[in-house]
C-alpha cells in the first residue's frame, strides 16, 4: 500500500474517532449514561484467556451502544498471538508500536484455505482483513510489545475458531 493510502486509511479511522475526541470530560454518552471522554488507563481489560493480551474495548456495541462500529485497543507482549480465526466483519489494524507476524490465509472463503500469506507489521503501519478471511496475529518480536488499534465493522463480533488450519 503507498504511503498516500495510508495516509487516506488513517484519516478515516481519525475521522470515526473525531467526535469521541473533541467532546469535553462533562459530556454524557446520551445511550448508556457514560463520560464520551473516558481515561483508557481505568477502562476494564480482558484477555479472554489467552496469555500475553491486553484487550481494551475503547467504544463498541455493548458497553457504549455502538451499532457500526467497535474500536479495540490490542497489546501482545513477546511471543503472544491471537487464535487462528476469522470472523463476520471487516477488521482495519494501525500499529502505534512494536513489530510482529500477520498470517492471512488468501483463499479463505474455499473449503481448506491453505497455507497462509505472511505480513511483517510494525509501527505505523497499517493493514485490513476482510470479511471470513482466516487470519492470525503474532508479535514475534522478542523484546517489545506489539500494540494496535483495531477497528471492527458490525459488532457485536462473531469468531470462528480454525484450528485445523495450516498455520505455524
Amino acid at each position: 500500500m503507498r504511503m498516500s493510502g495510508v495516509l487516506v486509511l488513517i484519516f478515516c479511522i481519525l475521522s470515526l474517532l473525531l467526535p469521541l475526541l473533541i467532546t469535553t470530560a462533562s459530556s454524557w454518552c446520551s445511550i448508556k449514561g457514560l463520560p464520551l471522554v473516558r481515561n483508557i488507563s481505568e477502562l476494564p481489560q480482558d484477555n479472554y484467556g489467552r496469555g500475553g493480551l491486553s484487550h481494551i474495548t475503547l467504544a463498541g456495541s455493548a458497553m457504549h451502544g455502538l451499532k457500526e462500529v467497535e474500536v479495540w485497543l490490542q497489546t501482545f507482549s513477546p511471543g503472544s498471538r491471537t487464535p487462528i480465526h476469522r470472523h463476520s466483519c471487516e477488521e482495519i489494524f494501525v500499529v502505534l508500536k512494536g513489530s510482529g507476524t500477520l498470517y492471512l490465509a488468501s483463499s479463505s472463503h474455499e473449503k481448506y484455505p491453505g497455507k497462509p500469506q505472511e505480513y511483517f507489521v510494525f509501527a505505523n503501519s497499517t493493514f485490513h482483513i476482510p470479511v471470513n478471511d482466516v487470519h492470525q496475529v503474532w508479535n514475534t518480536n522478542e523484546h517489545e510489545d506489539l500494540q494496535m488499534l483495531v477497528v471492527i465493522s458490525r459488532p457485536p463480533v462473531k469468531v470462528y475458531a480454525n484450528a485445523f488450519l495450516p498455520f505455524p
